[in-house]
């Protein structure tokens, strides 16, 4: 649903709507790339009247240079040490909208200088009062050898393509285009572009007065994990370098800026409409990502930008999505052992538990194994995984065992001498594996050896005497045989 503002000024134009007039309604800056023609400048110079009649300006990056965009420099001033200009009727300091055209074919010199007009709102350091910019560019340009310096390309909200109108162009069509371009008034009038921008921003102030950007962060950080995690798995040569200006401020201002319009359209969920053009115009065509994969990342995560409060299964579900390491999943589930219980299925269970299976099993991580397996006692698991847990940790501790035995005969102690205890404790070791009753032993003691000889076996610890002594000093390990008296 759309308030029908830009199909009154550009055939077409509808589904860009929500993020075009959001984005200007909350002064922000994009990039609209489309062929020649097709009333991109058009859109600009009448959206512009929403913040007033006089303060449109267009300049042709190829050719405009400082002086026809700030003005002639004032000698006088310069004299005193100070840079200032003297400005003309098209000159960049009293205008609300500015408009960009072939931005990607800038000289490396212009580029530079839009640059500080993006970011700073300021030309040489003296303030701007524009509200917002738009910058246009051709795509053949954006993507070979004029493509936009990514610096630059970072300073822009969103980059909306807009449409050819070359395909399905019935007479139907074709008169509404031509009753368009030729009526030299729009039919929309500047007030009524004035009022909803208003309206926008009351919304976008309501929008975060009752939590909506926490949502919307809340959104974004699942969406950008999973995204930056997927660039991660690519060769160097493949990986898309995503800006965290982009993914931690443009791409949030982007969403809650078109969840404004949506609001004032009267969408059910603001929030979720807005995600799917966030996603589309903030990320994917900004950085030619796959936009297909990225909305499938936005159907995961958009329940936690409904209204009301998030079911405790999906807060359940998506930070555990969020979680990378082995240890951030172990401390997350010994942090949340009740809520996991109640809450998750079988079958995601299984699934974060064998992530940490999987990062517990790699080479030189096996110790983890340790850790893994108490836990899932004091979390009470029964499941198939246990097998295989226990299976792995079987073998990697008779290598253990079967390395570390030899070491003690290096352990130059007696029965009765100053380190009795320690020689009591591993002759206790010693006992306990003679018995079968190491592996498997539960004691947090027993635990607690079993992890450093895996860190011995896995060369994680260097085993001389002394670290030996210091290990086995610390211990209190049970009987080697049961008593069942």
């Amino acid at each position: 649903m759309n308030l029908s503002i830009l199909d009154s000024i550009n055939y077409g134009y509808g589904h860009l709507e929500p993020m075009i007039i959001g984005l200007m309604a909350m002064n922000r800056n994009f990039l609209l790339i489309g062929r020649h023609g097709a009333g991109k400048s058009r859109l600009a110079k009448v959206l512009s009247q929403g913040y007033g009649k006089q303060g449109f300006v267009f300049y042709d990056a190829t050719k405009d240079d400082l002086i026809s965009i700030a003005g002639i420099p004032n000698p006088e001033a310069i004299k005193n040490g100070k840079l200032d200009f003297t400005p003309h009727q098209r000159s960049i300091w009293d205008k609300s909208t500015v408009v960009v055209d072939e931005i990607t074919r800038a000289s490396k010199e212009n580029q530079n200088l839009w640059l500080e007009i993006l970011e700073e709102r300021t030309c040489f350091g003296k303030p701007l009062s524009y509200r917002s910019l738009i910058a246009t560019a051709n795509p053949e340009s954006y993507a070979a050898a004029f493509r936009l310096d990514e610096a630059l390309l970072d300073r822009f909200h969103a980059v909306i393509p807009i449409p050819e109108l070359q395909e399905n162009m019935g007479l139907k069509e074709l008169e509404t285009i031509m009753g368009l371009a030729l009526n030299p008034r729009p039919k929309v009038e500047a007030e009524t572009i004035a009022r909803l921008f208003s309206e926008i921003q009351a919304a976008y102030k309501d929008l975060h007065s009752s939590g909506a950007m926490e949502k919307v962060i809340a959104y974004a950080s699942r969406i950008v994990s999973e995204l930056l995690q997927t660039q991660l798995q690519k060769t160097e040569d493949e990986r898309i370098y995503v800006s965290p200006r982009t993914y931690s401020r443009t791409f949030p201002e982007s969403l809650m800026a078109a969840a404004a319009y949506y609001k004032v359209a009267g969408i059910e969920e603001p929030l979720q409409a807005a995600a799917m053009d966030a996603v589309r115009y903030g990320l994917a065509t900004k950085y030619r990502l796959n936009e297909q994969h990225l909305l499938q990342l936005h159907n995961s995560a958009k329940n936690l930008l409904k209204d009301g409060d998030v079911p405790e299964v999906d807060k359940l579900r998506y930070a555990i999505v969020s979680l990378r390491s082995f240890e951030e999943r172990l401390e997350y589930l010994q942090d949340n052992r009740d809520k996991i219980k109640e809450h998750l299925k079988k079958d995601e269970l299984e699934k974060f538990l064998g992530a940490m299976l999987q990062g517990a099993s790699k080479d030189g991580e096996k110790e983890k194994l340790v850790h893994l397996r108490t836990e899932l006692e004091v979390f009470g698991y029964e499941g198939d995984l246990l097998r295989q847990i226990d299976g792995n940790l079987i073998l990697t501790l008779n290598s253990a065992i079967s390395t570390f035995i030899p070491l003690l005969s290096n352990i130059n102690i007696k029965a009765g001498g100053k380190n009795a205890n320690v020689w009591n404790q591993i002759e206790q070791f010693k006992g306990l594996v003679e018995a079968g009753r190491f592996i498997n032993n539960s004691h947090p003691d027993v635990r607690k050896l079993q992890t450093f000889l895996i860190d011995v076996y896995e060369e994680d610890l260097k085993p001389d005497p002394q670290t030996i002594i210091s290990i086995f000093s610390e211990l209190n390990l049970p009987e080697a045989v049961e008593n069942h008296g």
